[in-house]
C-alpha cells in the first residue's frame, strides 16, 4: 500500500508517493530539507542532553528516581495499571467523560512520598491534557518539579485519592 501526502514545498498542493517529501517540480529542495531538519535533530538532542544533566541527574535521589521508570520493574507495574484501568484515564472518567490514555501517574508524587513509587493504589492511567494540568497543579501545591529546587516539598498534606483532587479534564 502506497501512502499519499501533500508536496512539503510551501503553498504546493500537488500530491507525493513514496519516500521523497517534494512533488518532481520541488526535487531540488531536498538537500535544503535535509539540511534543516538535521540541524532540528541535533537542537532536540543537544537541549535533551543538558536537560538531562541539570535535570534528571541533579542529584542522586533524581537519578533513582528516574532509574527506576526505565526499569523491567516499571514496566510491568505500568502494563497492570494500564490494564486494570482500561486504557481510560482516571481523571475524565470520573466526571462521566471517556478519553482514551497510555501514561500511569502518581496520585501523590513519587517526589513527594518516595515510599507509594511502587503501590498501585497510588497510581491512575491519565491522558496527555489532564497530566500537563495536574503537573503543574502539583508544582504549586506540593511544590514539586525540577524548577522547584529551592522550595520545600509540602509533605503533610497527602491526598491519596482521585476524588478529593480538582477537575483536569477540562
Amino acid at each position: 500500500m502506497t501512502f499519499v501526502r501533500r508536496c512539503k514545498h510551501s503553498g504546493c498542493h500537488n500530491l507525493v508517493s513514496g519516500n521523497s517529501p517534494f512533488c518532481n517540480e520541488h526535487t531540488a529542495d531536498l538537500s535544503a530539507y535535509e539540511y534543516r531538519i538535521a540541524k532540528q535533530r541535533s537542537h532536540i538532542k543537544r537541549h535533551q542532553q543538558e536537560y538531562n544533566a541539570t535535570a534528571r541527574a541533579a542529584n542522586d535521589e533524581r537519578k533513582q528516581r528516574d532509574g527506576f521508570y526505565h526499569s523491567r520493574e516499571w514496566k510491568h507495574i505500568r502494563l497492570s495499571v494500564l490494564e486494570r484501568d482500561n486504557y481510560v484515564c482516571q481523571y475524565c472518567y470520573r466526571f462521566g467523560i471517556v478519553r482514551p490514555a497510555n501514561t500511569v501517574d502518581h496520585i501523590v508524587p513519587g517526589q513527594v512520598a518516595p515510599e507509594l513509587i511502587r503501590d498501585t493504589s497510588n497510581l491512575a492511567v491519565i491522558c496527555r491534557g489532564c497530566h500537563s494540568r495536574k503537573t503543574d497543579w502539583e508544582h504549586k501545591f506540593y511544590h514539586t518539579g525540577y524548577k522547584n529546587n529551592n522550595q520545600k516539598i509540602q509533605k503533610d498534606i497527602l491526598l491519596k485519592d482521585i476524588s478529593e483532587l480538582p477537575n483536569f479534564s477540562k
